[in-house]
């Protein structure tokens, strides 16, 4: 009987180590301030309006970001930082569940999408490609607010990447034709 008892105390007591020992945490969800700004977007083809009758180009307008990526202890943590240290957001690789999670963050992250752009959001894209796109199109579109346009036309978006050390460098421009519309068209 006490050869019984003890098994299965014994057996209670590493059921409970292992699930206490074992168990892991799931990452915690933060929350990142986000700023984000969308603006309608399409090509002079599918306006079907006339020119200077129904709206009007206003002029061009650029707009540049640069973020940098930088892994750091052998892959297991991602920094993408903006150059001048808008935001900063850190990765850090669970190896658990195999997969990366926002470890950490400073700043306000700003991303702008076109309409027909906006979806996915940044805590769950890791990709500097597509976070320095979104701020280069968030500055463009607050251009184009600040100057009173409805919309962009034929918006032209290009990155570029170098290397500088162990550091990835993204830089982003965007450049579009700002439209208004005429609010006295039949």
């Amino acid at each position: 009987m006490k050869q019984k008892l003890f098994l299965c105390a014994v057996m209670l007591t590493s059921a409970f180590m292992m699930t206490s020992c074992g168990s892991h945490k799931p990452a915690p969800d933060l929350v990142i301030p986000q700023a984000i700004n969308t603006i309608n977007s399409v090509g002079l083809r599918e306006l079907n309006l006339k020119h200077e009758t129904d709206f009007t180009i206003m002029n061009t307008v650029s707009a540049e970001a640069t973020v940098i990526y930088t892994v750091k202890k052998k892959g297991k943590n991602v920094i993408i930082s903006e150059e001048n240290d808008e935001f900063k957001i850190e990765w850090k690789y669970d190896e658990q569940n195999s997969q990366m999670y926002v470890d950490d963050y400073e700043g306000i992250a700003r991303f702008g999408f076109l309409s027909n752009d906006y979806g996915r959001t940044f805590t769950k894209e890791i990709a500097p490609e597509y976070i320095v796109r979104n701020l280069a199109i968030y500055r463009l579109i607050n251009q184009a607010k600040v100057r009173g346009a409805d919309g962009v036309i034929e918006p032209v978006i290009s990155t570029n990447v170098e290397s500088r050390g162990k550091d990835i460098i993204f830089k982003a421009s965007a450049t579009a034709k700002l439209m208004k519309l005429n609010a006295d068209a039949k």
